[in-house]
C-alpha cells in the first residue's frame, strides 16, 4: 500500500491505494484503501502530513501481510477434550447484531441502566434473549445454557435474567418508541396505513393476572389467555404492540387505547387483520364505521350454502404460485348489527370475498385428520378407554356416541358405533380452500393474501410464548415475566423483519435462519478458529449488510474485531 496525491479543484487530495493483479486481464490495477484528506487541511494538524500518512500505508502494509502470511499450527495427536468442552461458537448472530446496533438498542438500555443500581448488563441480557430466541428458541433456560455458543460477553447468571424481566417490562413502551423512531430514521416509515393484526395466545399457569383471562376457546382449552394488538406497517415492519385481556365479543379492537397509540405514531388508516374468531358482524361495523377496514377469516365449513358452492365451483379460479389457486369477488353483504341504544338494525355493504386453495395444506389436512381417524377408530373398538374429555377431536367421527352426563364416560348404547362417513366426506372437500372477507375492494390481491400470512407468521415469532411461561422463578411476577417475553419476541421480530428488508426477501426466512445457525467457527488451536459452513445465502446476506462470511480462517482477535465492528453503525 502507498500514498498518492490527487489534485482536485479544492486542493490535493491525500488518499492510501493498494495495488493488485486483475485476475482476468492480468493488468495491473489500484484500489482505494482510505481517503485521508486534504493536504491543506492536515498540514493544520501535521507538521509533514505526506510522512505522516506514507508511514500509516507501509504499517497498513505490514498488518495486511501479517494477515495473508501462511501460519503453521502445531497440532498435538494425542491430546484429548475435557468432559463438557465445546469448540463451536456461532458467527452467523453478527448479522443479528449489525441491525440490533443500527437500532441502536444498545444505547437505550445503557442509558437506562445509568440509573438503576444491578451489577449485570439488561443490554446483554437483551442480546442473548433476542439473538438466542431466533437462532436457538427454547425455553429461558434453555437460551442461557446456549450463551457460551456467542462470542459476546455474557457475564450474568440465569437468576438475573428473571430479575431483568421488571426493568423489561417497565422500560416496553420507551423502548418501541425508540425502535419506531429508529426506523424512521434510518429506514424511511410509511404511517399512512398500517395494519393490526390480532392474535391470541394461552398460558398455563394456576392463578389469573391481568391481563390473561379464562376463555373456551375452539381448541377446546380453559387456560388464560392474553390477546396481542400489534401495528405493522406497510413495509411489514412491526411498529408498536399492547396486550390485552380477551373479553367475549373480542372487542378492545380499535378502542380509545388503540386508537391513541395509532395516533402516538401517526397512523392514517388501520386494516385489521385477525382470524375468524374476531369475524363478528359487531367488530366488522366498528371498524368500517370509524374509518378503518379488515381482512378477516371466515370459516368455510360453517358458512351458507351460497358460499360453499361458491367455494367449490372451479370456475374462475388463476394459478397463483406453485400448487396454488385463487379467485375473487365483490359480494353485497347484509348484516344485522347493534346500536348505541341496544337495538338492531340491517346494513348492506360491499365486501371483496377470496378464496384461495393450497394443494400442499390439502395434504396436511389429510395428514392430520388420519391421526384424528386412528384414534376414532381406537375409540369404536375399545370405547372403555375413552371418556369425554380424552375422546375429544376423535369423537366429531362416531355416530351413536353417549356419555354419562355425571362421570363422562362412554355409554353403551341402543346402536353400534360406527365411522360417520358422511362427515368425513363432507369435510375433506374444503380440505386445502381458505376464504378471506375484506373491506378493501381496490387493493391486489396477492397484497390482501401477503398481509394475511403475515398473521401466521406473528403466531409463529410468538409460538414460544406458551411453552416457557410457567417456567419462572417463584420471586418473577407472572405479568412482568409475559411483558418480557413479548418485548423481546417483538424485538426479534422487528430484526427479522428489517433482515428480509435488506435481502429483498431473496431466501425465506426460514432458510436464512438456517444458514445463520450452520455459520459456525471451530477452535483449533491457540488463538486459530476454522469456519465450517458458507453459502450463497450467507453470501447474499454479506454483500448487503456488510459482513463478511466467507473468511475460512481467522484469529479470535480478527473474529472480535469483526464482531464489533457491527456494533459502531
Amino acid at each position: 500500500m502507498f500514498l498518492i496525491k490527487e489534485k482536485r479543484k479544492h486542493g490535493t487530495n491525500l488518499c492510501i491505494v493498494q495495488s493488485y493483479r486483475d485476475p482476468v486481464t492480468k493488468v495491473s490495477k489500484t484500489k482505494r484503501i482510505m481517503n485521508v484528506g486534504y493536504l491543506e487541511d492536515l498540514q493544520k494538524q501535521y507538521d509533514d502530513p505526506i510522512a505522516h500518512f506514507q508511514n500509516v500505508a507501509k504499517q497498513m502494509s505490514e498488518e495486511y501481510g501479517a494477515e495473508t502470511k501462511p501460519i503453521y499450527i502445531a497440532l498435538d495427536p494425542a491430546k484429548s477434550l475435557e468432559p463438557g468442552i465445546d469448540l463451536i461458537k456461532n458467527f452467523g448472530y453478527t448479522a443479528l447484531s449489525a441491525l440490533y446496533h443500527e437500532l441502536k438498542v444498545d444505547v437505550f438500555f445503557r442509558g437506562q441502566q445509568r440509573s438503576l443500581d444491578i451489577d449485570y448488563s439488561l443490554n446483554s441480557v437483551m442480546k442473548l434473549l433476542v439473538y438466542g430466541g431466533i437462532l436457538f428458541p427454547g425455553s429461558i433456560k434453555q437460551i442461557y445454557g446456549n450463551k457460551e455458543q456467542f462470542f459476546d460477553k455474557m457475564e450474568f447468571s440465569l437468576n438475573d435474567i428473571y430479575r431483568s424481566f421488571t426493568y423489561l417490562h417497565r422500560y416496553k413502551t420507551q423502548l418501541q418508541t425508540w425502535i419506531h423512531e429508529r426506523i424512521c430514521e434510518n429506514y424511511g416509515r410509511d404511517t399512512s396505513q398500517m395494519y393490526y393484526y390480532v392474535t391470541k395466545h394461552y398460558f398455563e399457569i394456576g392463578e389469573q393476572d391481568q391481563p390473561c383471562k379464562n376463555d373456551v376457546p375452539k381448541a377446546h382449552r380453559t387456560d388464560p389467555i392474553v390477546q396481542m394488538g400489534l401495528f405493522v406497517d406497510k413495509n411489514g415492519l412491526p411498529v408498536s404492540y399492547e396486550l390485552f385481556p380477551r373479553n367475549p365479543v373480542d372487542a378492545l379492537i380499535l378502542s380509545p387505547e388503540i386508537k391513541k397509540r395509532a395516533q402516538d405514531f401517526g397512523v392514517g388508516k388501520v386494516i385489521l387483520v385477525g382470524d375468524n374468531g374476531i369475524n363478528s358482524t359487531d367488530n366488522l361495523y366498528y371498524a368500517l364505521s370509524s374509518g378503518s377496514g379488515y381482512i378477516v377469516a371466515q370459516s368455510i365449513r360453517g358458512a351458507e350454502k351460497e358460499m360453499r358452492d361458491y367455494v367449490l365451483n372451479q370456475e374462475g379460479y388463476i394459478p397463483f404460485g406453485e400448487e396454488c389457486k385463487i379467485k375473487s369477488r365483490i359480494y353485497t353483504r347484509t348484516i344485522r348489527v347493534a346500536t348505541a341504544s341496544g337495538s338492531k338494525k340491517t346494513i348492506s355493504y360491499d365486501e371483496k370475498q377470496i378464496v384461495f386453495y393450497n394443494k400442499k395444506y390439502a395434504r396436511c389436512s389429510m395428514a392430520e385428520r388420519e391421526d384424528v381417524l386412528l384414534k376414532a377408530k381406537d375409540l369404536i373398538a375399545s370405547p372403555g378407554k375413552y371418556n369425554k374429555t380424552t375422546a375429544y377431536g376423535a369423537a366429531k367421527y362416531v355416530q351413536n356416541i353417549e356419555y354419562d352426563k355425571r362421570t363422562g364416560e362412554i355409554l353403551q348404547g341402543k346402536q353400534p358405533l360406527h365411522l360417520d362417513q358422511d362427515r368425513l366426506k363432507e369435510e375433506e372437500k374444503y380440505d386445502g380452500y381458505y376464504l378471506f372477507l375484506t373491506s378493501e375492494l381496490d387493493e391486489r390481491v396477492d397484497d390482501l393474501i401477503d398481509a394475511y400470512r403475515g398473521l401466521w407468521e406473528i403466531e409463529e415469532s410468538f409460538k414460544y410464548i406458551n411453552s416457557t411461561y410457567h417456567a419462572r422463578p417463584v420471586f418473577v411476577s407472572r405479568v412482568e415475566h409475559m411483558h418480557a417475553h413479548y418485548l423481546t419476541c417483538f424485538l426479534s421480530l422487528v430484526l427479522t423483519r428489517i433482515l428480509e428488508m435488506k435481502i429483498q426477501k431473496k431466501y425465506p426466512l426460514a432458510q436464512v435462519l438456517q444458514s445463520l445457525r450452520k455459520c459456525n467457527y471451530v477452535h483449533i488451536e491457540g488463538n486459530y478458529y476454522i469456519q465450517s459452513y458458507y453459502d450463497s445465502v450467507l453470501d447474499f446476506i454479506g454483500k448487503n449488510i456488510g459482513i463478511d462470511f466467507s473468511k475460512r480462517y481467522g484469529t479470535l482477535c480478527k473474529i472480535k474485531e469483526n464482531i464489533g465492528a457491527t456494533k459502531k453503525r
